[in-house]
Formats: C-alpha cells, sequence, structure tokens
C-alpha cells in the first residue's frame, strides 16, 4: 500500500552539479538520467556521480529516481538489465521506466516508477500498474484534479506523482510521434526534435489561411503553484518539476519556491514532507526570473484557455515596464514598481511586425539603460520585458545562495570514568561516542570547563547539522582536552549521518490477474513495442493483438495519429462546434510543419485534437 502520510518533492538535474543543487533548496528527491536509456539522450551521467549525489541525498533522507523510460530493442533490453542492477548499487532508489519489456527481466530490490511516456491518464490504466506492484506512476499533464481524484479512488495503494512546473508537451506523453515521422528522431527513444517549437501555418480545408509561420503547437510553460493544496486534496504525493535540460540556477530557484509553497500547502494537511532539514536561502526565489514561456495551469480545472503562446517559442522574460523615450542608444523607462536596471541585462520587446527581439544592456543606471549596438527606433510605450536579470543571478549563484541544515540536539553527560556524548536528529535518529581516558582527572574550573565544552561541541562548521539545544549534564566535573572535545563532536555527528542513510529494499509484488486495461487491447502501434519480451507482457496480461512501435515500422500516413493533444486549434481560431457553435464548424484543417501537411482532426466527446498524416504532397 502507498504511504499517502508524506509527499516530495521532486526536482530534475541534469548533472551531479545540478542535483546537489537541487538538494540544497530543498528537494525530497531528485530524478536524473543515468548513462543510458533515458527520455533526454543528451542528459546522461556515469554511474560515479549518481553515486556521489545519492550519497549526498540520502543524508537528508531524500531519494534518487534514475530516468530509465525509453522504449528498448532486444539487445538494448539485456544491457538496460545489466544498467538497472548497477543503478541500484550506485544508491539509485527508484528507477523509472516506459518498456513493459524491463517486468520480465531480473532487476534488482529497488522502485519502479511507471513513466509518463506510458501514458497513464486513466483510472484503468493506473490500476493496472497498481496490480502490476509498481510503486508509483508518472500522471498525463493534461488531466484536471477531477480526473486525479478519480484515479485515486480507483488505484488508492499507488503513489501518485504530478508535473507542476515547466514544459508542457503538446502531445500526449508516449503517443506523440510527430518528431519520429517527420525526422527519425523518436521521443520515445529520448530523441524528440521539438518541432512543436517551431513555425507552423494552419489552412482551412480549401486553402484559406487562418494563420503563417506561427508557434501554433508552442505550448506555454506548467505553473500549479495555486492549485498545490487542491492537488494533495485530490491525492497526489510527488509534485514533479520538469526539466532535466535546465541549468543549475533554474533548478535552484523553482525548488526553493515550490519548498515554500509546498510546505504552506502541508501546512494543516496530516501530510509531511518526505525529507528533513532546513534551507535557508540568500534570494528570493521567483518563477518569473528563470525560462519560462508564459505560464498555464493547463488543463487543472477542466477549463478551457489558450495553452499555447503563438508569438514566441522562447523565454520572453518578466515584464518590467514601459519605454518612457530614448536619445540615441540610451533608452529611459517607466519601470515597475521594485524593479531596477544593472548592467548586462537582456531586455525584449515586441516590434512594429510583431516579433520580438532585443538587446542587452551594456551599461544600466536604475531607469536607464544604454546599448553598444545599433537598434532602430522604438516607440515610446512599448512593453518590455527582462529575460535575463544579472542582479539575481549574481544572488543565486553565490555558494551560499541556499544552505540546508538537519536540526541537532547534543547532550553531553558525565559519568564517574568516562563521558557520553548523544546526538539526536529531528527525525529521532540516535548516535553515542565515548570519551574514555585513561586516568580521569578533574577539572580544577567548572565554569571553564562549561565554557569549553560549549564552544568546541557546538562547532558544527560546514557539517549538515544546525545545533538547537546543548544540554550539559556535568557531575563529575572531568577534565578533557580541547582535541577529545573536537574528536568526540565528529565522531557522533559521522555515526548519526551513518544511520541516516541506510536504505530498505523493495520488492515488486504483483496482483494476480492483472489484466490491460480495455483501450489498450487492440492499441497497436501505440503501446510502443520494441523487443520481444514487451510483446510477451502484453500477451500474458489479455492483450487481443499487438504491433511493432512506430519506429520500427512506420504505418501508412493515412493511418498514423503521429500526435493527440489537449490544444485544440480549432478552439484557438473559434472553430470548435462544442464551444463556438455559432462559427464553428466539423471541417477538418490543414496544418503544415516543416513544409509537410498534416489533417487536423477533432475528437470533440473527449475534447482532444488529433494530428493525421503527414498526407501526400
Amino acid at each position: 500500500m502507498s504511504d499517502c502520510s508524506t509527499a516530495e518533492l521532486l526536482a530534475p538535474a541534469r548533472d551531479l552539479e545540478t542535483g546537489l543543487d537541487a538538494i540544497s533548496a530543498g528537494a525530497d528527491a531528485v530524478y536524473i538520467g543515468g548513462p543510458s536509456f533515458g527520455a533526454r539522450s543528451s542528459a546522461g551521467n556515469s554511474l560515479e556521480d549518481i553515486e556521489k549525489l545519492a550519497k549526498r541525498a540520502h543524508v537528508f533522507g531524500a531519494k534518487i529516481h534514475v530516468a530509465l523510460n525509453t522504449i528498448l530493442t532486444d539487445d538494448e533490453l539485456r544491457e538496460a538489465e545489466r544498467l538497472a542492477n548497477d543503478l541500484y548499487e550506485a544508491g539509485a532508489d527508484a528507477l523509472i521506466i516506459q518498456d513493459m519489456g524491463l517486468l520480465e527481466c531480473s532487476l534488482p530490490p529497488i522502485e519502479l516508477h511507471a513513466s509518463t511516456q506510458q501514458n497513464n491518464s486513466t483510472p484503468e490504466k493506473v490500476k493496472f500498474l497498481q496490480d502490476l506492484g509498481f510503486a508509483q506512476a508518472v500522471l498525463a499533464r493534461e488531466l484536471s484534479l477531477a480526473e486525479i481524484r478519480k484515479i485515486h479512488a480507483a488505484a488508492p495503494d499507488i503513489r501518485l506523482e504530478a508535473f507542476v512546473h515547466g514544459a508542457l508537451c503538446v502531445g500526449v506523453s508516449g503517443r506523440c510521434y510527430l518528431s519520429a515521422a517527420l525526422t527519425g528522431r523518436s521521443a520515445n527513444r529520448g530523441e524528440c526534435a521539438q518541432l512543436c517549437r517551431v513555425r507552423q501555418s494552419l489552412y482551412t480545408e480549401d486553402g484559406t489561411p487562418l494563420a503563417e509561420n506561427r508557434y501554433l503547437l508552442s505550448m506555454r510553460d506548467l505553473n500549479q503553484t495555486k492549485n498545490l493544496g487542491e492537488m494533495l486534496d485530490a491525492g497526489i504525493r510527488s509534485f514533479k518539476i520538469e526539466g532535466r535540460l535546465k541549468d543549475r540556477n533554474y533548478v535552484k530557484n523553482i525548488t526553493a519556491w515550490y519548498r515554500e509553497h509546498l510546505d504552506a500547502a502541508l501546512g494543516g494537511r496530516d501530510i509531511r514532507r518526505e525529507s528533513s532539514g532546513k534551507t535557508v536561502l540568500s534570494f528570493r526565489p521567483d518563477p518569473e526570473k528563470s525560462f519560462n514561456r508564459g505560464f498555464t495551469e493547463y488543463n487543472t480545472h477542466g477549463k478551457k484557455e489558450i495553452y499555447a503562446n503563438f508569438d514566441a517559442p522562447g523565454f520572453v522574460g518578466e515584464r518590467i515596464g514601459t519605454l518612457a523615450g530614448e536619445s540615441g542608444n540610451r533608452l529611459r523607462f517607466h519601470l515597475r514598481k521594485g524593479v531596477t536596471l544593472s548592467n548586462g541585462d537582456c531586455l525584449n520587446y515586441y516590434d512594429r511586425k510583431g516579433e520580438l527581439t532585443g538587446f542587452r544592456a551594456s551599461t544600466a543606471n536604475g531607469s536607464e539603460a544604454e546599448v553598444f549596438q545599433d537598434i532602430p527606433r522604438i516607440a515610446p510605450g512599448t512593453v518590455f520585458y527582462r529575460n535575463r536579470d544579472t542582479a539575481f543571478e549574481k544572488q543565486i549563484s553565490a555558494p551560499d545562495a541556499a544552505v540546508r541544515k538537519i536540526d541537532l540536539i547534543l547532550t553531553y553527560e558525565e559519568f564517574r570514568d568516562h563521558a557520553v556524548l548523544t546526538a539526536e536528529d529531528e527525525d529521532g535518529n540516535r548516535a553515542t561516542a565515548v570519551y574514555r581516558p585513561e586516568k580521569p582527572e578533574k577539572s580544577g574550573n567548572r565554569k571553564a570547563l562549561e565554557d569549553n565544552l560549549r564552544a568546541k561541541l557546538s562547532r558544527l562548521g560546514q557539517s549538515d547539522y544546525r545545533l538547537t539545544s546543548l544540554n550539559l549534564r556535568l557531575s563529575e566535573h572531568l577534565f578533557i582536552p580541547a582535541g577529545a572535545m573536537n574528536a568526540l563532536r565528529r565522531e557522533v555527528t559521522e555515526k548519526l549521518t551513518a544511520a541516516r542513510m541506510r536504505r530498505t529494499e523493495w520488492t515488486r509484488k504483483e496482483a494476480p490477474g492483472a489484466t490491460v486495461p480495455g483501450d489498450e487491447m487492440n492499441a497497436g502501434y501505440r503501446l510502443n513495442i520494441a523487443n520481444r519480451k514487451a510483446e510477451e507482457f502484453y500477451h500474458e496480461h489479455g492483450a487481443e493483438s499487438t504491433a511493432p512501435a512506430f519506429e520500427l515500422k512506420k504505418p501508412a500516413p493515412e493511418e498514423s495519429v503521429v500526435l493527440v493533444s489537449k490544444h485544440c486549434l480549432k478552439y484557438c481560431f473559434r472553430l470548435c462546434p462544442k464551444y463556438f457553435p455559432e462559427t464553428g464548424n466539423h471541417e477538418d484543417l490543414v496544418l503544415v510543419i516543416s513544409g509537410k501537411k498534416f489533417s487536423v482532426q477533432t475528437d470533440c466527446g473527449k475534447c482532444l485534437m488529433k494530428l493525421v498524416g503527414p498526407l501526400p504532397q
């Protein structure tokens, strides 16, 4: 049964250093790619780095989830099996997997988490994962709170993980074949070409243009800050920040932001955070200052909104104010309250053609900035944005920007011929160290003895502990040299850290009769089967028919649904017959991506858009 009494903040890491920053900023868990087979092929890490990160995380009771979530060929499956065991030996706590063939392999006693690439979007699917013995399921991004509640009711014994921040895939995870169809680079193999972030054009069936050269599939970024409490109540216990390709400052800033807001949401609920230690920040976290494409709560409340940003696929920046005037390359601004410009800030605006453009402020002073490069005439009143705040970047890059410590109580107690130092941490773990001199001596000055003990035992310095109480029970007034005091303190904290780092084994327990959900009985290439063991798995669990993965044997274009999305272009252009009956219609549209045409079809009953193709030219 899942542990519903704890909740974790799950942060991304592209490498060891980023993972360490995530832990310092307050993450309860970090997910990271291993040497291979992760869904971000450019974010791999060595076993040695995984081991270093796990050791650091375990000090705070935090966990390391390793992404092993691509589909695998027969040859790769054997290699992935070996890697899974190596990752366990390196200290990883969980494997995030997509390929069901791995369940037919000899895996170590490590938690298995069902990747969102498995399309975990229905109560039946998540119940199936629970019956298979998965410890955790990463839910599809497009689910509403109402849908999450239904999933939790149907599968209460599996921990539910949901994305709360970062980039959104326009397609349903694990069922997007757009990149594979056009470039041969498969999202299910960790090589997505991100064709959703390039310019596209949209036409009616008769060729009338609706939009040309715009970013029609480029989704805004997710931001669930306001919904964390409702997500907890719906059954979510793992809150995931997207971003295994993001830099260290992004991860530090966003992790610190959600640590603060998740802790506030946990207050008043009978749920505690998964790990321990408190983080002290020397900066004020602000998601507006880190890379984003504009924010959306997506489908959280089942509301229909425009999820995409048609104007720009990148980071526009936080709105800082408007242009007051310019003189040559010197610009004056009416800035929003609290905004000050600094040398090196990067400023953006939309020009007369609606194109995003910008420049770097070579020098800046308060509300004025000067640029070395020539810039065109900009109309007064133009809105400006800042996508690089150099003062903030300097703050967050400092070595002490985020420091995490575990609360500690020390008790020093004397006996006739020895003394004992006991350490107890905030989680109730205890350790002791003994000072036993060959010839016990009495101290002639009790106050000096007490002062020395307090000074030496309190000196925790760069350790992971923060002393909250030091109790001295001096019945014998034993003399103890300064070196012995320091050694006693080091010994007891090292023992306590060792006690904190113990790991428990986990065994997958499959319920008898686990059967694939009805919509996967005859799902064809959408099951993403790339090896013999995965095929055997699906047949053993009730699938009526299977087919090779899209990447192995592309179906005919007219039969290829290469993308399914909650984002609907017919809705965006008021052509949806469900929401805009006065202007909507049931005709298909044509979307052109990289010169290839796709039919835009809709499933209004489920409020989904589908791309079929590419169509013959």
